[in-house]
């Protein structure tokens, strides 16, 4: 079955991006790269030798960039399996289906759910819509969510994105309400509840795993295609911000007016002594995001932000951390000031270690807060290398000022 019957002849550069930028990993069974890993990692059952993976992923990657056919895709796998003597399991015919259809859908869907991550799309097609594939065979979970429209920012599609299992048809459009009632649906303000079923999974193999996954998904399809690809986007905290010393960050910003008068922070600063994960959910709940749900926000300057758990995980060991605890509890204050800055600036900054130049996005917003004499100050440093934030009640012009460097993108009320 050729690509352009069901996807369109020409892939679109968002599918492409996605499948260029997998690494090629050996593996020795399908269990040893599971579920959303596979965002990250391109990978053959069974194919455990570097070159074969990597010559597999050319061809399909040539499949997806050319719009060809499982024909001409099987006359390169014949070609590689004899070149590496690769002793393959199962039958040729349906070991280069698999293959084939399973990863030019993945990553069409992968590049689908990027598209329908855009801020400014989701505004205009708020609900997702689901569509059975129309299998002759059809699984009777997917027939019965046939016409289910339900907010694309509801947790059911974390697991509902097709595609939903081996050789699934399924798909999933973004349409707006207007699309919800020329074609006579309904929304569902929430996805009803799915019953969860326990698995063994790989139980012949080396590695088998033990998983939970929604009922009427196959085992490894419990993902949102793409989505982990907004935690990698997501830079880990670094402990301080490059402050701009004269001399050392392009351009001058020049001459520049004072910020904007405080805003009212409305809702309350979290008390010591939470457990991490509190702190972080409520910074990450200002954007619609948990631990589980990465979002991808788009600033008042439009710039996106990739929000997510990675922005709190320790980069080499992967654990949650908020930095010191006195200052987790001002976490809420950081969020409002990346969601409602007074002054958004990026500039050039010359790193202390390397001495290379780096670029930093700067939020800064000022509130009046409850209890507080003087207003607080929160500054979002955000960088390819890495986040920092800065909150203070101290009014100090001068110690404001080194954050407000380069370029002003934005400037509340202008």
């Amino acid at each position: 079955m050729a690509s352009s019957a069901q996807y369109g002849s020409v892939p679109f550069k968002q599918q492409i991006d996605f499948f260029r930028s997998k690494l090629a990993m050996p593996t020795r069974t399908w269990t040893d790269l599971y579920a959303g890993e596979h965002d990250h990692g391109f990978m053959v059952a069974g194919a455990s030798k570097m070159a074969l993976v990597e010559d597999l992923q050319q061809s399909i990657a040539r499949m997806i960039e050319g719009g060809l056919t499982i024909a001409q895709f099987r006359k390169d796998f014949d070609e590689i399996v004899a070149r590496h003597g690769w002793d393959y399991k199962g039958g040729r015919n349906w070991r280069t289906r698999v293959i084939y259809e399973t990863n030019l859908r993945q990553s069409y869907h992968a590049g689908r759910e990027a598209q329908m991550a855009d801020p400014e799309l989701r505004a205009r097609r708020p609900y997702g819509l689901y569509r059975h594939g129309g299998s002759s065979d059809p699984r009777p979970h997917h027939l019965a969510k046939d016409g289910w429209v339900i907010p694309l920012d509801d947790p059911f599609w974390d697991t509902w994105s097709p595609q939903n299992g081996w050789g699934c048809t399924c798909k999933k459009f973004a349409i707006s309400a207007r699309d919800v009632e020329r074609m006579g649906l309904t929304v569902m303000e929430q996805a009803p509840d799915i019953p969860m079923v326990d698995k063994t999974i790989g139980v012949n193999g080396p590695s088998p795993r033990e998983v939970t996954l929604p009922e009427g998904i196959d085992p490894g399809f419990e993902h949102r295609p793409g989505a982990g690809r907004v935690r990698s986007m997501s830079p880990p905290e670094i402990e301080q911000p490059l402050k701009s010393v004269p001399g050392r960050h392009f351009p001058d910003r020049g001459a520049v007016d004072a910020l904007p008068d405080a805003q009212d922070f409305t809702g309350a600063l979290l008390e010591n002594g939470l457990a991490p994960e509190a702190y972080i959910d409520s910074f990450l709940k200002e954007f619609g995001a948990t631990l589980d749900t990465p979002k991808v926000f788009k600033d008042a300057a439009g710039e996106p932000l990739a929000i997510s758990d990675a922005l709190f995980r320790h980069p080499g060991t992967g654990k949650l951390k908020v930095g010191k605890r006195d200052r987790a509890r001002f976490l809420p204050m950081l969020a409002r000031a990346i969601k409602e800055p007074d002054e958004i600036w990026v500039a050039g900054e010359f790193h202390g270690a390397t001495d290379k130049p780096v670029l930093r996005r700067r939020y800064i917003a000022s509130f009046m807060i409850e209890g507080e004499a003087q207003p607080g100050i929160a500054v979002f440093e955000w960088g390819r290398d890495g986040w920092a934030g800065v909150t203070t009640f101290q009014t100090d012009d001068e110690h404001i000022d080194a954050f407000r460097a380069g370029v002003r993108l934005y400037r509340r009320g202008q």
